[in-house]
């Protein structure tokens, strides 16, 4: 009887040192908080293939406004890195137009410019690499609807589902050209001004290390 009782004792104490050692303590680097979703109805009716929204493949660029890298890294909400992550980007043009065909009908027709002469396509797609890496090479967008400057992108991933939201680019996301590791980035001209953003999708890839 004595026998029994001590086991119980030891299989109780055995059971809150697993449970404190196994508890999940969020932090910085465990945890990350999803980014907020947002809903753009001007997204085009066809992306282009390209990660450079300058110009369509084989064309010569010309385009009006300044050129941009907008770079990032793709984590899901246990901050791990997700690879194999499709993104869509859309935006305006220099002149504050979607210069294409929006895929909704219900849209304000003077927010269109499809023949601007310009060379810029609007739209572009990428994909992430193992370390959860994305950029696209684009133009700075201007304001428009009172609205600040930002791109739309919409990221879908065969785990995480989809997740659509805007990129504000501001100060806070400038990154300056020393602190870029990509050598295709790097390689760009020197006047490129670079925007870094890390965006989070719900759900896990992969379980808690």
């Amino acid at each position: 009887m004595k026998k029994l009782f001590l086991f119980s004792i030891l299989m109780v104490y055995s059971n809150i040192v697993f449970s404190a050692y196994n508890k999940f303590y969020p932090n910085a680097s465990n945890y990350c908080t999803a980014t907020e979703s947002t809903i753009n109805d001007y997204e085009p009716n066809k992306f282009q293939v390209t990660n450079n929204l300058l110009r369509s493949a084989g064309l010569y660029p010309v385009y009006c406004g300044e050129k941009i890298v907008i770079m990032g890294k793709i984590l899901d909400q246990n901050c791990v890195p997700v690879s194999d992550a499709k993104i869509y980007l859309w935006q305006v043009g220099c002149d504050g137009k979607y210069p294409y065909t929006p895929l909704r009908n219900r849209v304000n027709k003077k927010m269109l410019n499809l023949n601007n002469g310009s060379s810029f396509t609007g739209s572009g797609t990428a994909t992430t690499n193992n370390k959860g890496e994305f950029y696209f090479v684009t133009i700075y967008p201007p304001s428009i609807l009172k609205e600040k400057s930002h791109v739309n992108i919409r990221i879908e991933h065969m785990n995480l589902g989809m997740l659509q939201t805007k990129l504000y680019l501001s100060d806070n996301q400038e990154v300056y050209r020393n602190k870029i590791r990509n050598p295709n980035l790097t390689d760009l001209d020197c006047d490129v001004r670079f925007y870094n953003f890390d965006v989070v999708m719900p759900g896990e890839t992969l379980k808690r290390y």
